[in-house]
């Protein structure tokens, strides 16, 4: 059915609203889309004015990267070269955590701030205040690479979401009438099947354009309408995965179930919107009008296109709280070539996963954690879910939902591949729950190394 709605919120609510709150954010939107398609070099000639725009901000107006960029024999904050930007010491969470005052530029003590925060893996507390100007030209970001999914401002979203804040005001009453078109979400909290029944409803009573959440729980979703509801046909026209690493069997089934291609979105709370894919699906664009992203080895040195690493980001934007070589605490591969759909964003090969989820063997080999669940999903028979936990270097746990087709088989293969992957000598338990338990935020992890590897000991700091 044609959304007529669509057209009239396009282009004419959505333009009054920003006027009304004057916000910039679609004219930056405009300006992006424009730009994205220059050539690679005139996009780093813009980040590399951003980047020394920053540093001297950050050193004449903070006394944390004051004396920072003093450690890095930095005295005025300016830089010269990549090599004097590389010489700057990584940001850490623990520094969000301790150093917060300090890390706030002295010209934004007193400014309106956006507060974002996450609570982590470890559930401990990390907050990143965030400048009006940051927030309206990260939302212009975010847009031109939401569109890219097929989707346009003004269609009708649903969203599989972790306790998704709801404004309850007039305003955001309004908001969600006029601009949001009433959208309807999922709390990626309460996913029984009675919540998933009353969702899927939803769904039919009003088609979305695009439905939005996190990787696996748009997975779930989409096992249950194939179990439990499969004359339900629900054919949204673009679906966006994002705050977790999507699996290709994840990306496989969801696509199968809906009909429509997934878009892969990448980003953290912290510095927004990192990377996307775009129609094509051949990597992730970074974000490199909001974003500077390296791709570093243990040693600090960068990688090499195709060798994975950590990623380490600094935001362009965000003068209150300025983030740079911020280690995000997860790992990625960067693509030595350019996608085909013409634009002269960087490209992103893959997102390897969490630093914390690399597997440690015996023979000090490292196995990132994404490969390890997806080997063991893909040749394990009967696997409703898996989380696989590294205890010590030569012991696991291997927490199990099992399906209709789990049995005897399954365990034999569990007990191969165990010795195939980290040797004969290798202690492993199985044991089987209802559920994997998600974190405080809704997502779920299906790899946990408990042993330290050189990644995380050099995010440790």
């Amino acid at each position: 059915m044609m959304d007529l709605l669509a057209p009239i919120t396009r282009y004419a609510i959505a333009p009054a609203w920003a006027t009304w709150e004057r916000s910039p954010y679609l004219r930056h939107h405009r300006q992006l889309v424009r730009t994205q398609y220059d050539p690679p070099e005139a996009i780093r000639r813009r980040q590399w004015e951003k980047l020394e725009s920053l540093l001297n901000h950050a050193y004449q107006t903070t006394r944390f990267w004051r004396s920072r960029l003093q450690e890095a024999g930095l005295d005025s904050g300016r830089i010269r070269s990549l090599d004097d930007f590389r010489a700057v010491p990584l940001l850490t969470k623990a520094d969000l955590r301790s150093r917060q005052s300090d890390l706030l530029s002295d010209e934004y003590k007193d400014a309106p701030l956006h507060h974002k925060k996450t609570s982590g893996s470890t559930g401990v507390s990390v907050e990143v205040l965030v400048d009006e100007a940051a927030n309206q030209f990260n939302r212009a970001c975010t847009l031109r690479s939401d569109e890219w999914s097929g989707w346009r401002l003004g269609e009708r979203i649903a969203s599989i979401w972790g306790n998704p804040q709801i404004r309850t005001d007039w305003k955001g009453r309004l908001r969600r009438a006029l601009l949001e078109r009433h959208y309807v979400y999922l709390d990626t909290l309460k996913m029984d099947e009675a919540a998933m029944g009353d969702f899927a409803d939803a769904l039919v009573r009003k088609p979305p354009s695009l439905l939005f959440g996190h990787a696996h729980s748009l997975h779930l979703f989409a096992l249950y309408l194939r179990a439990k509801r499969p004359s339900v046909a629900i054919r949204p026209r673009a679906i966006i995965s994002t705050c977790m690493v999507l699996h290709d069997w994840e990306r496989r089934t969801i696509e199968e179930v809906f009909q429509c291609p997934v878009t892969n979105r990448y980003g953290c709370e912290e510095v927004s919107l990192i990377a996307c894919e775009c129609e094509r699906h051949d990597g992730l664009h970074v974000n490199a009008d909001g974003i500077y992203l390296e791709i570093l080895r243990p040693d600090g040195t960068p990688c090499r296109p195709g060798e994975p690493g950590m990623i380490v980001v600094t935001d362009l934007v965000n003068r209150a709280m300025p983030m740079i070589r911020y280690q995000v605490g997860d790992m990625g591969v960067l693509a030595n070539r350019q996608c085909p759909c013409g634009r002269g964003l960087p490209l992103l090969e893959r997102i390897e996963g969490r630093v914390a989820d690399y597997v440690v063997t015996a023979r000090g080999e490292l196995i990132s954690g994404i490969s390890l669940t997806e080997n063991f999903a893909v040749m394990v028979p009967g696997l409703a879910q898996l989380q696989i936990v590294q205890e010590e270097v030569d012991r696991f746990v291997f927490r199990i939902v099992k399906g209709p087709d789990f049995g005897p088989a399954s365990l034999e293969t569990i007990g191969r591949l165990v010795a195939e992957r980290f040797g004969p000598e290798v202690r492993y338990q199985c044991e089987f729950v209802d559920h994997i338990p998600q974190e405080p935020s809704g997502k779920y992890r299906f790899c946990i190394s408990k042993v330290k590897n050189p990644f995380n000991a050099t995010s440790a700091r």
